[in-house]
C-alpha cells in the first residue's frame, strides 16, 4: 500500500520513505518497483521529508531525476538488502541540524550523543517518566534539562533534588514538605519539591541512594499523583513530570533488595543511557575545545589553542570522572599554560601518567660511552639513587631540562618538582 502525503497531516508508519519533489511518472515507477518488492512506502515532499523520516521511517530513499526523467532511487538496493535481512534501518544518518529541539547545552557529535538527542526529540513534550542512567560526570542533569526545556512545561525552571545529598530523615520533608509543629524544629510550614513542581518537571538525581523506607512513599505519590506533607492529613494533588537519574545499576539494586521493584518499573517508562566519555572518543575534542573557550572568558585568559599532541594525551586517558573531570583538567591546563598553546606538560600529572611509554632515546642525545653509568654506593636509598640520576643526566645534557626529562621518561613538570625537591640547579657539577 502506498501512502502519498504532501501536507502536514499525520500518516500511518511506513517501511520506506521516498524523499523528493519528483514527477508523477517517477512516483508511479517507484510505487511499482517498491510494491513489487513488498515494501509499504510513503511518498513525501522533500521539504518535509527530514522531519517525517526522523519521526517514523524505518528506511529512507532520497530520489532525484536525470535528464530523461527516469527514476534514480539512491541506495534502494541497500534498503532492499536490509529488508531481506529482517531489520530495516535509516539509511540517512540524522545530524544535529535535523533535530527539532534546542540542544545547545549538550556538546558532542558522537553517534551515541546524536541517538540520545533523537530520543529526547521524541519524548520531551510528553508526560512519560524518564530514567537517566550513566556514570558520575557524564551529564545526566544536562539531559534532564534538555527534556524539560523542550517540553510544554519549560515556562518555569525545572525543580531538582539530589537524593544523595540530604540525610534520610530530612529527605521526606524536602520531597513532600511538612506542617508547622510536625517535628522538633518545624517552626513554620514548609512546601516540598513535589508541590513546587506542580505543572512543572521534578528531577530526582541519584534516585538509587534513596532509603527504602522513603521509596514506599515516593511510589504512592507517583501512583496517585497526590502527596501529604509530613504531619499533614490532607492529600494534595500534584501534576508533575518526573525525571530520575542514577549512577548505579538499579536493576542490580532491585535484585539486591536495596531498591523497590515496583518503583523501578514506575520510574522506568523510558530509559536513557549516557555512555562514559571513554566510549565516545569523538566527543573529547569538541568538549575540550568548548571548555577552553568557555574558561578563557571565565578566567580572563587570551585565546588558547590545544596542540595536537595534547589532544593525543586527552584521548589516551580513560576519564573515570567523565566530562566533569575533563572540564577540570582543561581548567588546570588553561591556568598553567604560558603561551598561546596548551602543551601536554600543562596537563595534570595523572593524565600524563596514562600516556604510552616514551619512545627510545634518539641517537643524537644518547649517552656517550664514557658517561654510560651513574655510580651510587650500595645501600643508598631510592631517593638518593633518583637524585644522582637526575643530577648527572642534567649535567650531561648541559642543563637542558627538556632533553633531561625526555631521557628520564618523565614530564617537564615532574622534573621541575624533583629539581626543587633535591635543590638541584642546572649549573651544578655532576655528582659522579
Amino acid at each position: 500500500m502506498i501512502h502519498r502525503t504532501r501536507d502536514s497531516k499525520p500518516y500511518n508508519k511506513a517501511n520506506v520513505f521516498i524523499l523528493g519533489n519528483v514527477s508523477n511518472d517517477m512516483l508511479k515507477n517507484l510505487e511499482n518497483l517498491l510494491e513489487k518488492d513488498g515494501y509499504d512506502a510513503a511518498i513525501v515532499a522533500k521539504d518535509r521529508g527530514v522531519q517525517l523520516a526522523k519521526a517514523d521511517a524505518d528506511a529512507v530513499l532520497p530520489v532525484s531525476e536525470n535528464g530523461n526523467g527516469h527514476p534514480i532511487p539512491q541506495r534502494i538496493e541497500e534498503a532492499r538488502q536490509t529488508k531481506k535481512a529482517g531489520a530495516l534501518q535509516l539509511t540517512n544518518s540524522i545530524s544535529r541540524s535535523e533535530l527539532h529541539g534546542n540542544y545547545a547545552g549538550i556538546i558532542g557529535k558522537s553517534p551515541q550523543i546524536i541517538e540520545i538527542l533523537r530520543q529526547i526529540d521524541r519524548i520531551a513534550n510528553t508526560t512519560a517518566k524518564v530514567l537517566i542512567c550513566g556514570e558520575t560526570g557524564t551529564g545526566k542533569e544536562l539531559i534532564a534539562q534538555a527534556l524539560h526545556h523542550n517540553s510544554d512545561r519549560s515556562e518555569n525552571e525545572m525543580v531538582s533534588l539530589n537524593c544523595a545529598a540530604i540525610p534520610g530523615q530530612l529527605l521526606e520533608s524536602e520531597l513532600f514538605g511538612h506542617e508547622r509543629g510536625s517535628f522538633t524544629g518545624a517552626r513554620t510550614q514548609h512546601i516540598g519539591k513535589f508541590e513546587r513542581a506542580h505543572n512543572n518537571t521534578l528531577f530526582l538525581d541519584e534516585i538509587g541512594d534513596m532509603p527504602l523506607s522513603l521509596q514506599v512513599k515516593l511510589l504512592r505519590a507517583v501512583e496517585t499523583c497526590k502527596i501529604e506533607r509530613v504531619g499533614g492529613t490532607k492529600p494534595i494533588p500534584v501534576d508533575i513530570r518526573i525525571i530520575a537519574a542514577t549512577h548505579s545499576n538499579l536493576a542490580q539494586s532491585v535484585e539486591n533488595g536495596t531498591f523497590r521493584k515496583d518503583l523501578y518499573y514506575r520510574l522506568n517508562a523510558v530509559s536513557i543511557f549516557l555512555p562514559p566519555l571513554r566510549e565516545r572518543q569523538e566527543d573529547i575534542r569538541v568538549l575540550a575545545e568548548h571548555f577552553v573557550e568557555k574558561h578563557c572568558d571565565t578566567y580572563g585568559r587570551t585565546e588558547r589553542k590545544i596542540l595536537p599532541e595534547t589532544f593525543t594525551c586527552l584521548q589516551n586517558y580513560p576519564w573515570p570522572g567523565n566530562v566533569r573531570e575533563l572540564e577540570n583538567v582543561l581548567i588546570h591546563a588553561l591556568l598553567f599554560a604560558d603561551g598561546n598553546g596548551i602543551l601536554p606538560t600543562d596537563l595534570p600529572e595523572e593524565i600524563l601518567a596514562f600516556q604510552k611509554p616514551p619512545v627510545s632515546v634518539p641517537e643524537e642525545i644518547r649517552m656517550p660511552e664514557n658517561r654510560s653509568t651513574v655510580t651510587v654506593p650500595l645501600g643508598a636509598s631510592l631517593k638518593a639513587v633518583e637524585e644522582a640520576l637526575i643530577r648527572d643526566t642534567l649535567a650531561w645534557q648541559g642543563g637542558n631540562r627538556t632533553k633531561t626529562a625526555e631521557i628520564l621518561g618523565i614530564s617537564i613538570r615532574t622534573l621541575q618538582n624533583r629539581l626543587k625537591d633535591y635543590k638541584i640547579s642546572e649549573d651544578m657539577p655532576s655528582a659522579s
